[in-house]
């Protein structure tokens, strides 16, 4: 869960908006301070998984000597971001609706590298184009940027992190200028710019060569509907004798269980699991309430048949474009294809984030999540902060984007030895 706004973390963890805020000024009392520090110090010390205490003991002593020595709301806020991200997680995090609300007006485009080149990948403004490269930002260019910034993002790794930056406004100042590669220099204005509404989101599917090759996309996993649609695409290409699933930009958000079962046609493995954690599902699993619980459950088999029925199967060949926006939810869906080779992957490593987490909402709306389970791949190789690379890797370039040109895509129709349709 990438760039988490308030809003959005709501609706992800249980549905229900943050409770509504009192009037509030910029200035936070020195026990809400100290309480809210406290909260955050008890959640990471009980559920961080591997935490190395030491080094978080460090951070903290840093972290109250500045929040206790100022009441301003923001400087709290951007020093608690400061504390999580220390733990290198991109589960891990800390928001104020406040913050949001009063700092956090969309910047109007969404940008990481390709390569060492920021590009465009998406955008509501009229002045910036999907492929154009952003050079610098008021002057400052982008590797020195996104080093000053990268102290306030959560993220498992620093390629984790490139994610979210252009998805934290309150990190850019309200106004500021963009220079592009072209030349051009674009003057943002968040608060007053016009931005276009981007189109819902839905689970796509099309042949691309009649009866032989089906192309599904499924953008997220949020709710049933994404998945459920996909499902319905496999019943309609059930006889094709390959299938591309298009996971790119899909962040997870819920899970694809059912139609991961759909798709396979061998048992596979689990992950292998660490956690702090000393009850619950855990404490079930090894009927003891130790500090710290080693789950490898690498050895686990599951069978598909048993989840759906055996017409929704596709035992044909499947290839799945992946990227580094694929996250969370969706790494957890693609792992066994991965390690069964049931599947082939094409397009670039993904996020390298994936944890269940532990999740508290403040009466003044501040919001902590914490990462409570650690998980490795089934062999015990390290998942967190690598990610799952492809088979066949395959780069998207701002050329492409420019030129609307689908390398990936190509390349996996390629591979499946088929012609598209005109």
């Amino acid at each position: 869960m990438k760039a988490v706004t308030v809003a959005l973390a709501a609706a992800i963890l249980g549905g229900l908006p943050p409770p509504a805020l009192s009037a509030e000024t910029s200035k936070l009392p020195l026990e809400t301070r100290a309480l809210t520090a406290t909260r955050i110090y008890h959640q990471v010390n009980t559920y961080f998984p591997g935490l190395d205490r030491s080094a978080f003991e460090t951070a903290y002593r840093t972290y109250l000597q500045r929040i206790l020595k100022q009441e301003d709301r923001r400087e709290f806020d951007l020093a608690s971001m400061e504390l999580m991200a220390t733990l290198q997680d991109g589960h891990t995090w800390f928001d104020d609706r406040w913050l949001e609300d009063e700092f956090g007006q969309p910047i109007g485009f969404f940008a990481f590298p390709s390569g060492k080149r920021w590009t465009v990948r998406r955008s509501q403004l009229d002045s910036i184009r999907v492929g154009d490269v952003v050079s610098a930002v008021d002057g400052v260019r982008m590797p020195e940027f996104f080093a000053a910034k990268r102290r306030f993002i959560s993220g498992s790794s620093d390629r984790d992190a490139e994610l979210s930056l252009f998805l934290t406004p309150v990190l850019f100042p309200l106004r500021f200028a963009v220079t592009l590669a072209d030349g051009r220099t674009v003057r943002i204005d968040r608060v007053n710019d016009k931005r276009r509404e981007e189109p819902p989101q839905q689970t796509e599917g099309r042949w691309l060569k009649e009866g032989q090759l089906a192309y599904v996309k499924v953008p997220v996993f949020r709710g049933i509907k994404f998945a459920a649609d996909g499902l319905q695409y496999l019943r309609q290409f059930h006889d094709a004798r390959a299938l591309i699933l298009d996971l790119r930009g899909n962040e997870g958000l819920g899970s694809g269980l059912h139609l991961q079962a759909a798709l396979m046609d061998k048992p596979y493995p689990s992950w292998s699991e660490h956690s702090q954690l000393g009850g619950g599902t855990l404490m079930r699993h090894n009927g003891t309430h130790p500090e710290h619980v080693d789950l490898a459950t690498s050895e686990a088999k599951v069978n598909p048949d048993s989840l759906e029925p055996p017409e929704v199967h596709f035992k044909g060949r499947l290839i799945l474009l992946i990227d580094r926006e694929c996250t969370c939810a969706c790494e957890d869906f693609v792992m066994p294809f991965k390690v069964t080779h049931r599947a082939q992957l094409v397009g670039e490593t993904t996020a390298g984030t994936y944890s269940e987490t532990r999740h508290s909402t403040f009466e003044n709306g501040m919001m902590l999540n914490v990462s409570a389970v650690r998980h490795v791949f089934p062999d015990g190789s390290r998942f967190e902060g690598v990610g799952i690379a492809p088979d066949v890797p395959v780069e998207t370039t701002p050329e492409d984007l420019k030129a609307g040109r689908d390398g990936v895509l190509l390349k996996a129709i390629e591979l499946a030895g088929a012609k598209p349709l005109p």
